[in-house]
């Protein structure tokens, strides 16, 4: 019932954007070619400047190695100890397993 509620919205919504965009392409497509031309040519500059004003607004940052500080335990490698990075734990019921493995080829030998 609730999955049939969101699809009929969803149904609705979609369909109302749709004779949205339609009313505007007749609207826009009634407009003198030149004008038309000329709005869209505006609309892709406001946007154009748009985009690059907001590499001014927030600018990337720049990295630099200052900015990275390693201690000295980073920068021991994992091999050293005598470990590796991604060793993981044992399952105690991977263990368990194991065991009962041996006990009974044991068993049966």
């Amino acid at each position: 019932m609730k999955n049939g509620k969101n699809l009929q919205d969803k149904k609705i919504f979609t369909e109302g954007i749709d004779k949205w965009i339609t009313k505007a392409d007749l609207e826009d497509q009634s407009l003198d070619p030149v004008i038309r031309k000329r709005k869209w040519v505006l609309i892709l500059c406001f946007l154009f400047v748009l985009f690059a004003a907001s590499f001014i607004w927030n600018p990337m940052v720049q990295l630099s190695e200052d900015t990275v500080d390693l201690s000295i335990e980073q920068e021991k490698s994992p091999y050293q100890n005598g470990t590796y990075g991604f060793e993981m734990p044992i399952d105690s019921f991977e263990n368990h397993l194991k065991t009962n493995i041996h006990e009974k080829l044991s068993e049966k030998e």
